[in-house]
C-alpha cells in the first residue's frame, strides 16, 4: 500500500508540475505576443543588401518579373510584377497580400493588368506548406510565427525596391490586403506611409474572431473553439497586427473596404466595425457570392472591376 501511496503521490506531483510549466507557458505566450514591435520592423526590414531578378513576356505581352529581394537583417522576400512595358507616363501599383497558398501567383489571376503594375508579394515562409504529426507540427511553429512577423517588414523593403523603379508612380502605391492578407495590409499601412492607399478585402476587425470562425469550420466540438481561436491569436501575433487599432492611423490616406455579402469565413458585421474603425477618406463596398478564393473566378473578376472603379479614390 505505501508503494502504490508513494506512486500516487508521485504521480499528482508530475500532474501538478505539467499544469504549472502549461500555464506559465501560456502566460508567457500572451505577454510575447503582445510586445511593441514597431523597432523590430525597423530593425528587419534593415537595407537592400542583394537583389536577384528574372524577367519574361506573359501570354498578354505584358512584363512579368520574378524578383528576390535580401536585407542586410537577413530578411528575404520573394515577389512577382506584371506590368505594361511602358517608356510612358510611370504606373500606379498595386501590392497584393493574399491567401497563404496564393503569395506572389495571386498577380496570375488577373489576366492582362492594363496600364498599371501588379506585385504580387510571397510570405516569408521556409517551412512545409503541408504538415502532418504532432512533432512536424510542433517544428513549424517558429517558422510560422518569424513569418508572421517578418512579412510587415517585407512590404516595406518590397516598397524600398518599386521606389528606386522608373516606371512607378510614388505617388499611388496601393496595398491590396485579400483575407488572411488583411491585418498585414493594415499593418504595413500604418507603418509605412509610402503607401498612398489600402483595399481590404473580404476580411474582419476581429482577428481572434476571424480565427474563431476558421477553427469552427474544421471542429466540430465547440467547447474547443474560443481556447484554440484564443491560442491560435497569439501565436499568430495577433495582438500586433491588430487590424482595427491600424486601420485608424492610415488616415488621410483612403481606405476601401470590400465585403461578401455570403462570406462563409469572415463573421458577420466585421466589415462594417472595420468601417467603423477607420477614419475618412474611406468607403464600404459589397461583392456578390463567397469569400475570395483562387477557383472563385468570378469573385476575382468583380473584385478587379471594383478596384478599376475606386482606383480614383484609392489614389486622390
Amino acid at each position: 500500500m505505501n508503494s502504490i501511496a508513494r506512486a500516487f503521490s508521485v504521480l499528482k506531483y508530475l500532474v501538478l508540475l505539467v499544469v504549472l510549466l502549461v500555464a506559465l507557458s501560456v502566460t508567457w505566450l500572451r505577454w510575447e505576443s503582445g510586445l511593441s514591435r514597431d523597432d523590430w520592423f525597423d530593425d528587419r526590414q534593415g537595407r537592400i543588401e542583394s537583389l536577384s531578378s528574372e524577367k519574361s513576356v506573359t501570354q498578354f505581352g505584358q512584363q512579368s518579373e520574378s524578383v528576390r529581394l535580401v536585407s542586410d537583417s537577413g530578411l528575404g522576400v520573394f515577389f512577382r510584377i506584371i506590368r505594361e512595358p511602358t517608356t510612358g507616363p510611370p504606373l500606379p501599383v498595386l501590392l497584393i497580400l493574399g491567401g497563404h497558398r496564393t503569395g506572389s501567383d495571386a498577380i496570375d489571376l488577373f489576366g492582362h493588368v492594363g496600364n498599371r503594375a501588379i506585385v504580387g508579394i510571397d510570405y516569408p515562409y521556409d517551412g512545409p506548406e503541408k504538415v502532418k504529426g504532432l512533432l512536424p507540427i510542433v517544428k513549424t511553429i517558429p517558422l510560422a510565427r518569424q513569418a508572421f512577423l517578418d512579412t510587415t517588414p517585407a512590404v516595406s523593403l518590397v516598397i524600398d525596391w518599386l521606389v528606386q523603379q522608373p516606371w512607378v508612380d510614388t505617388e499611388r502605391v496601393i496595398v491590396v490586403g485579400a483575407s488572411l492578407g488583411v491585418p498585414f495590409a493594415a499593418t504595413a499601412a500604418a507603418r509605412d506611409a509610402r503607401i498612398t492607399g489600402v483595399m481590404l478585402v473580404h476580411g474582419a476587425a476581429d482577428n481572434r474572431l476571424w480565427l474563431k470562425t476558421q477553427v469552427a469550420r474544421r471542429i466540430d466540438t465547440k467547447l474547443l473553439h474560443d481556447p484554440l481561436a484564443t491560442l491560435l491569436h497569439w501565436l499568430a501575433y495577433g495582438p500586433v497586427l491588430d487590424t482595427a487599432k491600424h486601420i485608424a492611423t492610415i488616415s488621410p490616406r483612403p481606405v476601401l473596404i470590400v465585403a461578401a455579402r455570403d462570406d462563409e469565413r469572415t463573421p458577420a458585421g466585421q466589415a462594417e466595425l472595420l468601417l467603423e474603425a477607420a477614419r475618412e477618406p474611406k468607403r464600404l463596398v459589397y461583392t456578390e457570392g463567397r469569400h475570395i478564393q483562387p477557383n472563385r473566378k468570378e469573385i476575382v473578376a468583380e473584385l478587379w472591376r471594383i478596384a478599376d472603379e475606386q482606383l480614383e479614390f484609392l489614389t486622390r
